[in-house]
């Protein structure tokens, strides 16, 4: 009897550990929503800027715009791997963006 009442007394006490542990989790995963919702947003802008860099060195003939394209190419993966704030990186890899796209049209 004594064996039953010690492995309810764990379960009941391992119940709550396990709750404990399950609201801490899903409490951290909301704070940290907007910070990787950043990250993925800066990763999605860099990915751009790497297809439109590829896309000037396949479809140009200008030796000056393809180095160009790889000048901001490079600066944007300095600025992703940078250890600025997620919200700085978004705003300086829109402006590298911006600027593979006016690149794109001149070229």
């Amino acid at each position: 009897m004594g064996t039953f009442i010690a492995i309810l007394f764990a379960a009941f006490v391992f119940y709550f550990v396990i709750k404990y542990a399950v609201r801490q989790a899903i409490i951290e995963a909301k704070v940290n929503e907007s910070d990787l919702s950043a990250q993925v947003r800066a990763n999605d802008l860099f990915n751009k800027i790497q297809n439109t860099q590829y896309e000037i060195a396949a479809d140009t003939k200008f030796k000056e715009v393809k180095l160009k394209a790889k000048e901001i190419y490079d600066t944007s993966f300095d600025i992703l791997i940078s250890d600025s704030a997620d919200e700085e990186k978004l705003r300086q890899l829109k402006i590298k963006e911006n600027e593979m796209i006016l690149l794109r049209s001149e070229g």
